[in-house]
């Protein structure tokens, strides 16, 4: 995929701005809080219609301001143009057509009914200093990693998230209703409610087993890739090891009925503990991926480069996956992080996005022409075949600068 333009309406610190990409690599540099950030986390946004740096939409708006629009046009590997638009509208307070909070998505000027019309229509991996989350923080982080990617490349999926986290809900009010009720342990379920509660089981079950599946199937192919990876970063050194740990009980070998049974078993069992915490226990809300260098847990005994190369090597399985499922070449988004890899690590990362178009943000615009412009255009020092342009950002205001770094 190459994206072409790129527009920001009310967008975090711009007004009003156009960028016309070039096809290879884009180079947004600038001091600190100018605003390069935002360019890329906008081309993001159009990717799943969320930030990967905030949850919240009204974050995303200019000081203010009530919204906020962006769109990027871009072309497939079919040579056809498309574009997605996302326009957000803030809640008014007075305001009687604006008193709640409204999102409006469009695919090519159309309006999506369903944000999950939206999942596989454009493609783009971020790095951001954001993703050591990845390794920092619980298992939540990990299960998004994990959603996205799978959402892009199987839309489906996201609708059995949404319908999975309806039923929860259902189910998870059933249990504090039941609780309040005085039942659990001491006192044992009536025909009636036993009745009740199965039926959400069973809806839970299968909604559940339709995502541990694919679960299961990306987990595996993400851990043999961020595994390869890993090797040729460390010069064969070190070992990342990627473990999907869902319900308990759970194997590679069963198939989705199996696992409808088992999940639907593992609720009924679990029912009286599930009433006294007012929570369902178990189930894909609380899966996790397991990281570990050659045996030893990610984070509490890894350093901060080697965590830096399991993200870099989570990242660049998401990127092979994305080319080899959808059959596009996605978006490569590098916010501020070329300063923070070591050379050895910047070269890994370089010879597995050759063919991606390229956004990349800079303090130092002579690091990034020299390791992704220069290195490629030949010991006699002959400028790169590979496209490339220079924008100054400033103060929320993007200008695109003729320069030759060569000199």
């Amino acid at each position: 995929m190459i994206v072409t333009h790129i527009n920001l309406n009310q967008f975090r610190n711009y007004k009003e701005q156009e960028i016309a990409a070039s096809p290879g690599i884009n180079v947004f540099f600038g001091d600190n809080a100018q605003g390069k950030t935002n360019i890329l986390e906008a081309v993001y946004l159009c990717t799943c219609a969320r930030s990967h740096r905030t949850a919240k939409d009204s974050d995303l708006i200019l000081r203010q301001t009530d919204h906020y629009a962006i769109k990027v046009d871009f072309k497939s590997c079919n040579g056809s143009s498309e574009s997605v638009e996302i326009q957000y509208l803030d809640a008014v307070a007075g305001d009687e057509q604006r008193n709640r909070a409204i999102r409006h998505i469009y695919h090519n000027n159309m309006r999506l009914e369903r944000i999950s019309d939206l999942m596989g229509l454009f493609h783009a991996v971020i790095f951001a200093p954001e993703d050591l989350m990845l390794v920092k923080e619980g298992p939540a982080t990990r299960r998004r990693y994990l959603d996205l990617l799978i959402s892009q490349v199987r839309p489906s999926y996201f609708l059995h998230l949404q319908q999975f986290a309806r039923i929860l809900a259902q189910r998870n009010k059933l249990l504090k209703d039941l609780r309040e009720q005085g039942f659990g342990r001491q006192k044992p379920l009536d025909e009636a409610r036993k009745i009740q509660l199965d039926v959400w089981n069973d809806t839970l079950a299968k909604e559940g087993a339709a995502i541990i599946t694919q679960r299961m199937c990306y987990s595996e192919r993400i851990a043999q890739i961020a595994m390869d990876a890993q090797v040729s970063i460390s010069s064969g050194k070190e070992q990342l090891y990627v473990k999907y740990r869902s319900i308990t009980g759970l194997s590679p070998d069963k198939d989705e009925n199996e696992i409808v049974s088992l999940y639907a078993s593992k609720l009924k069992s679990m029912v009286c503990e599930d009433i006294e915490k007012g929570v369902t226990g178990q189930g894909p809300h609380r899966d996790d991926l397991d990281l570990s260098l050659d045996g030893s847990g990610l984070k509490p005994f890894a350093s901060q480069g080697q965590q830096r190369s399991a993200v870099l090597a989570l990242k660049l399985a998401e990127l092979v996956i994305l080319k080899q499922d959808t059959g596009e070449t996605p978006v490569f988004l590098l916010d501020d992080v070329m300063s923070e890899l070591d050379e050895k690590r910047r070269t890994s990362l370089l010879q597995n996005i050759d063919d991606a178009q390229v956004f990349v943000t800079c303090t130092d615009a002579r690091q990034v022409y020299d390791e992704m412009i220069q290195k490629k255009a030949g010991d006699e020092g002959s400028k790169s075949e590979r496209p490339y342009a220079f924008f100054k950002v400033e103060n929320g205001q993007v200008s695109r600068q003729e320069i030759d770094l060569q000199a």
